[in-house]
């Protein structure tokens, strides 16, 4: 096996526990940067510490299936790669996954070399890829850029908070928020008001550069909801 390192960042997204394991081994020895989730909740907060080069789905999961994961990821960035690894064989299962924005469809079990070659291969073919969304959130330079025009300077928490609401199956409740910008020592109230006016600073930076009247719309009862089209690096 080669243990050339590479830039290369990957997140497995597999509930069972054995292969998850055997997994990581083999693609760690392999060079790659490997990180396990067990489910979408577990994904949404890997992502959140750091993004990913490809994610690795299993189809068959508890709560969030990964056709689900896949439609919600692809959607908040498309510059990701997405390799399903699924028991499923069925022709319409296959369609499903890449429909659902799959750029690779694997069935097990798949040998580790091929497996590993299927990244290596995904790897070359997103390396050109052209920007393919309006908006880019930058979370290491901390800056939102527009049409490849125009930066606009965040800080880290309204990056933060960008990319939760981005990576949101439709509207992000207060709470959730809460836990991404690690404020669960801010009662329930204040921790209200001060994202009002995270929010209210956020719709400012935004508003001139977007249609939309509120760029990030409040969502009754529930949360706020990010109206941009945004992919995150």
């Amino acid at each position: 096996m080669s243990k050339t390192k590479s830039t290369a960042s990957l997140i497995l997204v597999e509930d069972n526990e054995t292969l998850s394991q055997e997994l990581e081994h083999y693609l760690t020895e392999e060079g790659f940067d490997v990180r396990c989730a067990d489910g979408g909740q577990a994904l949404n907060e890997a992502l959140l510490e750091r993004p990913a080069d490809i994610l690795i789905l299993d189809l068959n999961m508890a709560g969030e299936d990964g056709l689900s994961i896949a439609q919600r990821i692809r959607k908040s960035m498309p510059a990701v790669g997405i390799l399903m690894l699924t028991a499923r064989v069925m022709s319409s299962d296959k369609l499903a996954g890449y429909e659902s924005g799959a750029d690779v469809y694997m069935t097990k079990p798949a040998r580790p070399a091929e497996l590993c070659a299927a990244i290596r291969n995904l790897l070359k073919r997103l390396a050109p890829q052209l920007m393919r969304t309006k908006w880019v959130l930058d979370t290491k330079q901390l800056n939102i850029r527009f049409q490849q025009t125009t930066t606009i300077a965040l800080t880290s928490v309204e990056a933060d908070l960008l990319r939760a609401l981005a990576l949101g199956s439709g509207s992000v409740e207060v709470e959730a928020i809460q836990t991404v910008l690690q404020d669960q020592n801010t009662d329930s109230a204040k921790f209200k008001l001060r994202l009002e006016v995270l929010i209210s600073r956020l719709r400012v930076k935004l508003s001139p550069y977007t249609d939309e009247v509120n760029p990030i719309k409040s969502v009754r009862g529930r949360g706020y909801q990010l109206c941009l089209d945004l992919e995150i690096q």
